[in-house]
């Protein structure tokens, strides 16, 4: 049976989806760029992006049965957090060297807000995963 968008919650997996979205936006983003910029900053952007969501899907598959597997977790979503500040000073250069050039980046700026909001929205779930998972794991083995 379907629920009417307006009652939709959150999903609990979003943090997923919305590392999957960041991926294939960075892509995207990634081939509008100059070409001379793919060995000196968009392959590098590519791959923190995959890997914040190669981590966010490593977490989501161990479903932990002791606190052994609950940490692993928890250093699964701490790595993908890590890589997203990472992700935010390499796009910072990235953004430096493109604005260099503004006439024919255009689409740069919406771009950015775009990334900014992906991002922000990405370390708000992985937090509220951590919090959660917290209280849900504490009284684990």
């Amino acid at each position: 049976m379907s629920v009417y968008k307006a009652l939709r919650g959150e999903s609990t997996v979003q943090f997923v989806e919305t590392a999957r979205k960041l991926a294939v936006f960075t892509r995207k983003c990634g081939l509008k760029m100059p070409k001379r910029y793919t060995f000196f900053g968009v392959q590098e952007l590519c791959l923190l992006a995959d890997t914040v969501y190669n981590e966010v899907k490593m977490a989501n598959s161990i479903f932990p049965g002791n606190q052994h597997e609950a940490q692993l977790r928890r250093d699964h979503f701490t790595e993908a957090n890590a890589t997203l500040q990472a992700f935010i000073g390499q796009l910072g250069i990235m953004a430096d060297l493109l604005k260099q050039n503004p006439e024919k980046l255009r689409w740069l700026d919406s771009a950015l807000e775009e990334w900014a909001t992906l991002i922000e929205e990405e370390a708000k779930l992985i937090a509220g995963v951590k919090k959660s998972d917290k209280e849900r794991y504490k009284k684990l083995p």
